[in-house]
């Protein structure tokens, strides 16, 4: 399954796979075969990354894990990309939706110059194999749409920046 962790405030898409005899952690774009085995004592794993066995204590809460491991406590939030999707910005201002993990466009429903109102549709994206629609964080100006229907994206990659509507007065 894939996620998003939030480690020293910094978003890391992640997933684990299973092979036959052991898992592999994909994070970026790097692979590490790894395994984690309970040990006596609430709480208490070793993981295994490679031929490294790392003694650690794991706590999980609702909204973070906490692992102890090597003297030093670290605390990984756990984001939900589907309440992450759309309203990521430039402060109060909303000003770009920013993809939380690579997807594919599904379809485009504006176009740059479009005015667009609070809460209308903007596009269809599709990441792990669900379909989100993009909605305006507030009205304002189509200023770019950086990919075509079909396109694939990244994970971060800006998919639709607004700028403010012209005041008329």
């Amino acid at each position: 399954m894939r996620r998003i962790l939030e480690i020293n405030e910094v978003d890391i898409p992640v997933w684990l796979a299973a092979t036959a005899r052991t898992h592999v952690l994909h994070m970026d774009e790097r692979e590490i075969p790894c395994a984690l085995e309970e040990t006596a004592g609430r709480g208490a794993y070793t993981l295994v990354l490679g031929g490294t066995r790392i003694p650690m204590r794991i706590a999980v809460g609702e909204e973070a894990t906490f692992i102890h491991v090597n003297g030093r406590a670290y605390e990984i939030g756990r984001i939900d990309p589907a309440e992450s999707l759309g309203n990521v910005g430039s402060g109060a201002s909303q000003d770009q939706m920013i993809a939380p993990m690579p997807g594919v466009v599904v379809s485009i429903s504006v176009a740059p110059g479009d005015a667009v109102a609070e809460g209308q549709p903007l596009l269809v994206i599709e990441s792990m194999k669900l379909e989100t629609t993009i909605t305006a964080p507030r009205d304002g100006i189509v200023a770019e749409v950086p990919f075509a229907t079909g396109a694939s994206f990244g994970g971060k990659e800006v998919l639709l920046r607004l700028e403010p509507r012209e005041e008329t007065v």
